[in-house]
């Protein structure tokens, strides 16, 4: 029997024939620098996410989408809670040469995704870790204008490949749908995606030795396709 990892690549394989065939420009854009290491990379981190999602069991789905959403609804609360404090305090402000109006910015976005994944979270509509990562998926193929309906198929595609137990509950209608609502109403920062949770793992899986200028470049890369 195939271990998981070796299912993993194979699929990757066919994923990335499949590219070649909807998107033929796609080569020509990474030869020109259109599309950048980092942003080959992070595309990477999404096709494997949304691969280990689609070849999970339901019993397991469930408990890492769980999971999933419980670790980022408590890095907004936490990041809310902080300039919250931080906003409450005069000398405090004063001691660390605070801007008021920044600070109070970035407390208004934190708190904003904070409402919308509580909102998330406590909704009778349950939710799956995959969302997350087609929101990813959606935006990177926006973020080079390739053609919606070909990034579409690749994901029916990539459930057929993954041999996804729900594949026969999409068709392209219904998957449109979602690509739809992910785009208008997810709303996710780097932040959330690479701060590690309880098992020591953040949500896309990137590795980072150091806070070096290469992991800094990468996440300004990584913020272009969360606009």
């Amino acid at each position: 029997m195939k271990s998981l990892e070796i299912v993993e690549r194979e699929i990757i394989r066919g994923i990335r024939l499949k590219l070649r065939e909807y998107f033929p420009k796609l080569h020509s854009f990474i030869d020109k620098k259109i599309i950048t290491k980092n942003d080959w990379i992070f595309f990477g981190m999404i096709q494997l996410n949304i691969v280990k999602c689609f070849t999970t069991t339901p019993e397991d789905a469930i408990r890492k989408s769980k999971a999933q959403i419980n670790q980022i609804s408590k890095f907004y609360e936490l990041e809310t809670r902080v300039r919250k404090t931080a906003l409450s305090s005069n000398s405090f402000m004063k001691e660390n040469d605070l801007n008021n109006l920044e600070l109070t910015a970035r407390m208004i976005f934190y708190n904003d995704r904070r409402s919308y994944w509580k909102t998330r979270k406590d909704s009778s509509e349950l939710y799956f870790n995959y969302e997350v990562f087609l929101f990813l998926y959606y935006k990177w193929m926006k973020s080079f204008e390739l053609e919606k309906e070909s990034c579409m198929s690749l994901i029916i595609d990539i459930m057929t490949l993954s041999n996804y137990y729900s594949r026969n509950y999409f068709d392209f209608d219904r998957l449109s749908s979602k690509r739809t609502s992910l785009i208008k109403e997810m709303k996710i920062c780097s932040g959330a995606l690479l701060t590690k949770g309880k098992n020591g793992q953040n949500i896309i899986g990137a590795t980072f030795d150091n806070d070096n200028d290469d992991k800094k470049k990468f996440i300004r890369e990584m913020n272009g396709h969360l606009l």
